[in-house]
């Protein structure tokens, strides 16, 4: 029979503190996080003309399953150019930062020579010139524009730029190869300054001209390539347009959907949907064993008196980081018992040392609580998420990286508690995994 916590659950924090480990329960971001652009990621992103509100990029960030923004910082041909952006400055970047938003800062300049504006657009964006030099000095004033915005915002060296190239049709040979040259000299520029050169176009467009360029040996080519191909597939394909030999150790963006209107916790944007794998992509924490011992199953036995095995001896290990037991057998004595006992107590339970799901999913769920988790995730809080929410009854594997499965479990875990079913997990899941509220 599953035992359903009592209402007189009482809080035990204090009992917690003088016993964690820190290597074992790893908190959530740091408050003095440095700017991402976009630094290490394999997850989802999107794009706004304008920078959201910090209430919006709060609600987004708790309950979107979006972990990086696009933001425009500079350019003679943006849509949303400064006087359309009330929210964005240094203070912004760095408030979101420290939330653990990455970004992708986006330069709009000049385009290519064929580029046709939209005669209806209240921006009439700016065309390179068809002569080659001409165009190269304009990459140059380009990217220093960026690079002074960038260091405006706070992104330092080893960041992506990205630049923005429209669509533009690839049959007009001259102005396709002065595009090639314009991003090629974008890309010294930005090298010569110590950043990163990112191109996004459109898949047809400048990524496909870059990439037949591959095997050249006097072009300097972007650092990344941000395709924009709207098929609506969340990964990081080129299909016909970027070869897979190319730009293959994370480097790649892939804007799938455009255009879209898009709501969470009570805010609507119209937003690019982009899916990211960049920088080192996703790496995983090192599994947490505290005790040398195995912590992660396909399920969690109920454990009385007299068990035995390795899910007794993961059962000791918490109580003894817990400061309820002092050594590891593998078999559940008078020790374990009165551990156990002390445990269920501290959560207003009644003492008759067993341990069944519940135990176990507040148990695995001890530790410190991230800000916010998402797909994406790799700190070592995702290997204890995915371990209490296994002992609650969702079925995910335990990997350490928030995977599609993850986003599922965690939604329905919500729902099964009467939460909106996002598929983030914040301080409210934790609190009620740490109370070992069932998951079905």
């Amino acid at each position: 029979m599953r035992m359903v916590p009592s209402p007189t659950t009482r809080a035990f924090a204090t009992a917690l503190a003088s016993v964690l480990i820190a290597s074992v329960f790893a908190a959530g971001p740091s408050s003095a996080a440095a700017p991402q652009a976009p630094g290490n990621l394999m997850g989802y992103g999107f794009d706004a003309c304008v920078a959201p509100s910090q209430k919006v990029m709060d609600q987004w960030n708790r309950k979107s399953p979006y972990s990086a923004i696009g933001i425009y910082i500079s350019g003679n041909s943006r849509y949303c150019g400064d006087k359309y952006q009330p929210n964005l400055s240094k203070a912004w970047v760095q408030r979101n930062a420290n939330n653990g938003w990455h970004f992708m800062p986006i330069h709009v300049g000049y385009q290519a020579p064929c580029f046709k504006n939209n005669p209806r657009s209240r921006v009439q964006k700016k065309r390179m010139s068809t002569r080659v030099s001409t165009a190269r000095a304009q990459a140059r004033s380009d990217a220093a524009e960026s690079l002074a915005a960038a260091r405006k915002y706070g992104f330092g060296k080893g960041s992506v730029l990205y630049l923005d190239i429209e669509w533009y049709s690839r049959t007009n040979a001259t102005c396709d190869d002065v595009t090639r040259r314009f991003i090629d000299e974008w890309t010294q520029e930005m090298h010569k300054a110590g950043y990163k050169s990112g191109l996004y176009s459109s898949g047809s467009a400048a990524i496909r001209s870059v990439d037949l360029m591959r095997g050249t040996s006097w072009y300097d080519f972007p650092d990344h390539m941000w395709i924009a191909w709207t098929n609506k597939k969340a990964n990081t394909d080129g299909g016909p347009y970027l070869s897979d030999a190319g730009w293959r150790n994370h480097q790649r963006i892939h804007q799938f959907h455009n255009g879209v209107n898009q709501r969470y916790g009570g805010y609507t944007l119209n937003i690019d949907k982009n899916y990211l794998d960049v920088g080192k992509g996703a790496v995983r924490a090192a599994e947490p064993r505290p005790c040398g011992v195995t912590m992660s199953f396909s399920s969690y036995a109920n454990l009385r008196y007299g068990s035995k095995g390795a899910q007794v001896s993961a059962l000791q290990c918490i109580l003894r980081q817990l400061g309820l037991k002092k050594s590891i057998s593998g078999g559940f004595g008078t020790g374990t018992r009165s551990g156990v006992n002390a445990f269920r107590k501290q959560h207003g339970w009644s003492q008759n040392g067993t341990v069944n799901s519940v135990v176990w999913t507040a148990l695995l769920a001890v530790g410190g609580k991230p800000r916010v988790m998402k797909y994406g995730s790799v700190d070592q809080a995702v290997w204890r998420l995915q371990r209490a929410l296994t002992a609650s009854g969702r079925s995910v594997r335990i990997t350490g990286f928030y995977n599609t499965q993850t986003e599922r479990a965690a939604a329905a875990y919500r729902a099964s508690n009467r939460q909106t079913a996002y598929t983030t997990v914040d301080s409210g899941v934790w609190s009620l995994l740490s109370r070992g509220m069932p998951g079905r």
